[in-house]
């Protein structure tokens, strides 16, 4: 299991139930503060010390682009995980490409936001699977594989360039351990050595350069 990570967390939603529900839902070791709009956590005198921002979809309704940036203005190293009704992947794609690092869809439980909350303060992000193939189909920009990159393919073990390859078609930790009879802690530590020896930052960056591998 991934070790828990202490930090400071801010919830921006004008719904103060949702609001309640999730910091409810959140371990009790993290330090969460709320905002019922953008405007007050921007005025926030702790927003250049917040290390992830849970955001409600409403907020951004206006200009989700400006939205993301007035944050990061403040704090360019922030996460951002926005929560909110089942979207359409065009526009879950649209966010993370503007620099959100997971959605969450709240017509499912909240049982799962800790997970969420795990994966982005760890370097992933969070969303579904088909969301991830049609990002790695969509991406306007594509990192550009290198012959060093190339070369370090040759490094991986069988068993983590299978999971290497599971990851490029989107699967995630959990279907990967199902799919190779090993457990989700054993694909973790694959996908380490593999962001290690490729030199990649994530499991993004991974999918991306795989599925250019392939064509």
């Amino acid at each position: 299991m991934t070790s828990m990570v202490k930090a400071n967390f801010h919830i921006i939603a004008s719904d103060n139930d949702l609001s309640q529900a999730i910091k409810s839902a959140l371990l009790k070791s993290f330090n969460i503060l709320t905002s019922s709009g953008l405007e007050e956590y921007l005025s926030s005198s702790t927003a250049e010390e917040v290390s992830l921002i849970i955001c409600q979809s409403s907020i951004l309704d206006n200009d989700e682009v400006a939205a993301i940036k007035d944050i990061k203005s403040i704090n360019p190293n922030v996460r951002i995980l926005i929560v909110g009704p089942s979207c359409a992947s065009t526009e879950q794609i649209s966010l993370l490409k503007h620099g959100v690092r997971g959605y969450f869809d709240t017509s499912e439980s909240l049982d799962k936001l800790n997970e969420a909350v795990q994966c982005i303060i760890h370097g992933e992000v969070w969303i579904e699977r088909y969301v991830i193939s049609g990002l790695i189909d969509e991406l306007a920009y594509v990192p550009e594989v290198n012959e060093v990159q190339r070369q370090a393919v040759s490094t991986l073990s069988p068993k983590e360039l299978e999971v290497a390859q599971f990851v490029s078609h989107g699967a995630t930790n959990k279907m990967i351990a199902k799919n190779m009879s090993i457990t989700e802690r054993t694909v973790k530590a694959h996908l380490t050595t593999i962001f290690q020896k490729m030199s990649l930052a994530d499991r993004l960056s991974l999918a991306i350069f795989f599925r250019d591998l392939r064509e």
